[in-house]
This record gives structure tokens, sequence and C-alpha cells, in this order.
């Protein structure tokens, strides 16, 4: 039997539920949240143990804070972490969707349940134009950023940590695009017609795998034609910088890679480095696939690259297809994956692993032949 002031009491499907309060919500009214057991002493223990943790949790000396304030002292606190393109990807994240959506909110009404249905919204119809979903792998984004902000708070204790999990949206596998042998065939010979800047860092691209913002940031000084080595030491990303105002824009600046194993080193193949040297005759300026003394930003480059594939009647891929096309045929032609691995500047095999090498049917039932083969 429930005694008073326990604040438990039996339930119709016969569990004992006992509630505390968690807060108090944006009205003034107490928020409560609630544990179950199959008896009155489980619930009372529980409770009594809840009791306990909350007693021994560090004062929060910022719960009155919104949630867009704690976002702006997070990324504030990691802007020397990140990298360019990760600052500007975070802070479009947060401007456009977090803190439009729970940014208002105080972090003393945030809870696990909260934004698990601002996360479901988004998938559901999250864009901003209202005219659908947002992919899995952006609102996945958006978790690692409440995530980490909210580990932040916590952490500085502005306040506790959630008791509901986050839960992440699955990733969907993603469709890797390559260009069969004889399209790349195809392209290369154009390509190789009437050498350009802007030719070459495709051709680039589609015999070492580099990204387009490494081709675009590459120099000459980072390509060694008497060790026949390609030096990745740079990449082109877009920042936020303030516009003199109270908003921001985004200008392109020459950032290093995005982690360590993308600052790597690439040997030059033998086809590669008589394309180099005939480059070289026709790009007198420091970057490597620009017309003038100043880089080429990715968007124009992309611009440049679809002008090529229409002139070979090709159809539409994204530029990262090169790279795809690159890896899927050194795999073909037996690259051992630790190699491949390091020349496409992966953080470990697997990754590797993971999204270029997939044995067909037939490889499997070869591959088990061999068992026979080799038997006594």
């Amino acid at each position: 039997m429930a005694k008073r002031g326990d604040n438990i009491r039996k339930r119709q499907d016969g569990r004992w539920e006992g509630r505390y309060s968690i807060g108090r919500n944006s009205n003034g009214t107490i928020k409560y949240s609630s544990v179950y057991g199959k008896t009155y002493h489980q619930v009372k223990e529980k409770l009594a143990i809840i009791g306990t943790e909350n007693k021994q949790a560090p004062i929060c000396r910022g719960r009155d804070k919104t949630f867009a304030e704690i976002l702006d002292l997070w990324m504030e606190n990691n802007r020397i972490r990140l990298k360019g393109g990760t600052l500007h990807k975070y802070q479009n994240l947060i401007d456009t969707h977090i803190k439009p959506g729970l940014g208002t909110m105080k972090t003393n009404e945030l809870d696990g349940t909260v934004i698990n249905q601002f996360l479901n919204a988004k998938l559901e119809s999250g864009r901003v134009d209202k005219a659908g979903s947002l992919a899995p792998s952006y609102v996945r984004s958006m978790v690692i950023i409440i995530n980490a902000a909210l580990d932040f708070a916590v952490r500085e204790k502005y306040c506790y940590p959630l008791r509901t999990t986050i839960c992440k949206p699955i990733a969907e596998a993603k469709n890797i695009t390559i260009l069969d042998y004889k399209t790349q065939q195809r392209l290369q010979s154009y390509l190789l017609d009437d050498i350009t800047p802007t030719q070459a860092g495709i051709f680039i691209s589609l015999h070492t795998g580099l990204r387009i913002g490494e081709i675009c940031a590459l120099t000459w000084d980072d390509i060694d034609l008497k060790q026949r080595i390609i030096h990745v030491r740079h990449t082109v990303a877009r920042v936020y910088v303030k516009d003199g105002g109270e908003g921001q824009s985004s200008q392109w600046i020459i950032d290093s890679p995005k982690t360590k194993a993308s600052k790597r080193s690439i040997p030059i193949s033998s086809i590669l480095y008589p394309v180099l040297l005939q480059t070289k005759k026709v790009s007198p300026y420091q970057y490597v696939v620009s017309e003038n003394e100043t880089f080429l930003n990715p968007r124009t480059y992309d611009y440049r690259f679809h002008s090529i594939l229409k002139a070979c009647d090709i159809p539409w891929i994204n530029y990262h297809a090169l790279r795809h096309t690159f890896a899927t045929r050194c795999i073909e032609a037996g690259v051992d994956v630790k190699s491949l691995s390091e020349i496409l500047g992966h953080g470990n095999v697997s990754i590797t692993l993971n999204t270029y090498v997939h044995s067909s049917m037939e490889m499997k039932r070869s591959q088990l032949e061999k068992l026979y083969c080799s038997s006594p």
C-alpha cells in the first residue's frame, strides 16, 4: 500500500510507478519523471537511489541559459580545434536547423524526449523550404553537435546529464558511383587531347584519388617531379567570417587537411608522370589547376568538370566519383588494401575495406574452391 508523501502508486497493468521531480517547465510547474517496478519496495529503493544521486550531483550554475547560448559557447570553445570546412558545416547546421528548433529552450527544459522529437521532425519534413525530409546522414551530424554541446554544458556545470539517450538515425548505405572502363578511357582521351590546367587536375584525381578540395589547393611546390611524389598538404575549405555587421558570410581559404591521415605522400605513376611534365609547361602559376595567381575554389572547378563531362557525352556524376573510380581500379588490379588506404588518406584500413572491397558471389565461390584444390 502506498504511503503519504511517497508519490508511489500501483498502475492498472499491475506494475508500481514512482514519480520524482526533474526540474520545472517554462511556466513554472514541476516537471516529473518515473521509475517502475514489480513491487512497492522495488520502486521505493529506486527512488531512494535517485534521491541520493541528486543530492550528490554538482550544483549547476547556468540552468537558465538557453540552448542557443550553450551552442555559441561550445562553438567558441572548439573553434581552435575544428577545421575550416567542419566549422562552416557545424555553424550552418546550428544556424539553419538547431537554433530555430531548440535554441530558445532553457537547459533545464531540454531532455532526450524533446530532442528526439525534434530529430524525428527533421527526418520527416526538415527542409528549410518545407519541400521534404532531410537525409539521415545530415540529421546524424545534428546529433553529433547536440551531444557535444550538451557534454560541454555538463562539464561546465550549466546543466545535468540527460537521462534519455539521443537516438541517431540509421545511416543509409551510399551507392558508390564509378566510371566504367570504356567511359574512363573516353574521358582520359579527351583530357589528354589538348591538356589544360583544368583537364590536368581531373586526370590527376583519376590516378591519385585526390579530393576536389585537395586538387584545388595543390601547388607545384607539392609536386616533386625529381622523386616522383605528390605531397598532399592542404585543402580548400569554406569558412564563416564576420561581414562587418552582426551577420556572417562565407569565404574560401587554404586550410590544412581535415585529419592527420589526409596529410600524405603519393607516388607518381608512370602514366601520370608525363602528363605532369606537359602540364608544367602550360601552367606557369603556383596552383596547378588555376589559370592565375590565386587558387580555384571547388565550386568553380566542379562547374568546369561538369562542362567537360558534357563535352564528352558522359552522364552527370559527382567529382568524388573520380576518387571512387581510382580506388576501384586499384582493387581490381590487386593493390594491397593497406597501401591503398594510405594513398586515399583514410584513417584506418577498415574504412577502405568497408567502402571499396565487396566480394561478388562468384568471387566467394572461387575462394571456397581453393579449399579443395589445396587438400592433400
